[in-house]
């Protein structure tokens, strides 16, 4: 059973020619659990002399949106009147009661300019898997303890001891370690590997945990190289931004295919790290072989380096 959660937005009157109003909706399947795709839709009913300038995207912090967003206008039942729409996919990483925020609609009519806001909607989040899989164990009783002073006593002059004679070995060791260090890089520097081998070189890594089973972090380390070289390559703030706003920097870089990679490639790893979604053989090898193909799709070409000539002395 589709369930449809529907709620009228506050109506602000635009003097004796009619109102504006403004509601969002939401449609998903019962109950909502954490990672699932909502429809979010926006209506806006207004006089056709009125502008209404929908956000895209819409802040729906803390859902993200996945995409959508084209707008709708059309003719209403009523004479004079405009529908105007747009629908966008969200989902969110969180359980309990989350509420989709209220959006504020910009409306301009004869120069002058306010504004209307949506309802909030209550979605209450649950997990994938059963709740008694995340039902925390009971506590264990501490052990008794006899206390003795002069046990007490002794036991902290040979811990003070043993602790001091690790701080002088430890020292000693960091001195050493120093030192060969310095000397090893007056003999030889290895130059920092370039974005895009570093980027392949994780991937490769990210693989390996993953056929060893170890899925989360296989697919944290593979979310961390590719945001990492996309920083590193076009100059954007891929590791602190979410993927919907990191989509918008890259743009002007990416191709709709490789874009559709980016984003594929990240909305995954996050379902993988934060729902607890274990992907099959073939989509985990799908992604790791999307996000070589990424990086070499895109890494700089080859720069040739003249060669030296030298100088008779």
């Amino acid at each position: 059973m589709l369930l449809l959660a529907l709620c009228l937005g506050t109506t602000f009157l635009f003097g004796q020619e009619g109102t504006v109003r403004a509601r969002a909706e939401v449609a998903y399947l019962p109950p909502y659990r954490i990672g699932d795709v909502i429809r979010y839709k926006l209506t806006v009913v207004a006089p056709e002399q009125v502008r209404v300038y929908l956000p895209n995207p819409p802040r729906l912090t803390p859902f993200e949106v996945l995409g959508g967003g084209k707008t709708q206008r059309h003719r209403g039942e009523l004479p004079g009147i405009a529908i105007i729409s747009a629908e966008w996919d969200i989902a969110v990483y969180r359980l309990g009661r989350v509420t989709i925020p209220s959006v504020v609609v910009p409306c301009e009519w004869e120069g002058r300019r306010t504004f209307v806001r949506t309802n909030p909607i209550l979605i209450e989040v649950v997990p994938i898997t059963s709740p008694k899989d995340t039902q925390p164990r009971p506590p264990k009783p501490p052990l008794p303890y006899p206390l003795n002073f002069v046990a007490l006593a002794v036991l902290t002059a040979i811990t003070l001891t043993v602790m001091a004679l690790l701080w002088l070995v430890g020292w000693g060791a960091v001195q050493i370690a120093k030192s060969a260090l310095a000397s090893l890089q007056k003999v030889t520097s290895k130059p920092p590997l370039p974005p895009h081998l570093l980027a392949l070189q994780t991937i490769d890594r990210a693989e390996q945990l993953y056929r060893q089973g170890e899925t989360e972090r296989a697919f944290v380390l593979l979310s961390f190289g590719v945001r990492r070289y996309l920083r590193d390559r076009f100059q954007v703030p891929a590791l602190q931004t979410p993927t919907w706003a990191l989509m918008t920097h890259l743009q002007a870089h990416l191709s709709d295919e490789l874009a559709y990679i980016v984003r594929q490639t990240l909305d995954r790893s996050d379902l993988i790290k934060f729902a607890r979604y274990v992907p099959t053989d073939n989509e985990a090898s799908q992604l790791f072989n999307d996000a070589r193909r990424l990086i070499r799709s895109t890494e700089p070409p080859p720069t040739s380096t003249p060669p030296h000539s030298g100088t008779n002395g």
